[in-house]
């Protein structure tokens, strides 16, 4: 089954072969650099599960997680751009927003006092949180700009 990630690509290939073809019109510009973002998210995210550390050692997680962190704080931020809405389109993107930023609270608050119990520990849990925070984040976008498939 295809991933969220495969489907953008995929979605993405065939607005290249429309640009490269001439044919893409205008306001599919907008969801080009939409799926270009999203992509660079979900690839960041990916690498942050793959790369995280299977250890026990307080210092080398804490590290990672003030990475990950760091990327969740900016992609709270910024972006927030799309087509023009109107007062319900604007209610909800206030509305997404504040359902990211209540998920990724409660992941910091979790993970402020983390001690792994055995060496993967860490790992698993640090997939799980961007796991939750994933489909928010979709959810979030979709509201400045939405992706169909």
């Amino acid at each position: 089954m295809a991933t969220i990630l495969d489907k953008y690509r995929e979605r993405r290939s065939v607005i290249r072969s429309q640009i490269s073809e001439n044919s893409l019109p205008p306001e599919g510009l907008l969801e080009m650099q939409e799926l270009n973002y999203r992509i660079c998210v979900l690839e960041t995210f990916q690498g942050f599960c793959k790369a995280a550390p299977i250890t026990m050692d307080t210092q080398v997680m804490g590290y990672h997680f003030q990475l990950v962190d760091a990327y969740v704080r900016f992609i709270l931020t910024e972006r927030k751009f799309g087509p023009k809405t109107d007062a319900e389109g604007k209610k909800k993107q206030e509305t997404a927003l504040t359902s990211f930023e209540g998920i990724v609270r409660d992941g910091r608050k979790r993970f402020s006092s983390f001690a792994a119990s055995t060496q993967e520990q860490y790992k698993s849990c640090i997939s799980q949180y961007i796991n939750t925070i994933l489909p928010i984040w979709i959810q979030y976008r979709n509201t400045y700009n939405n992706i169909k498939f």
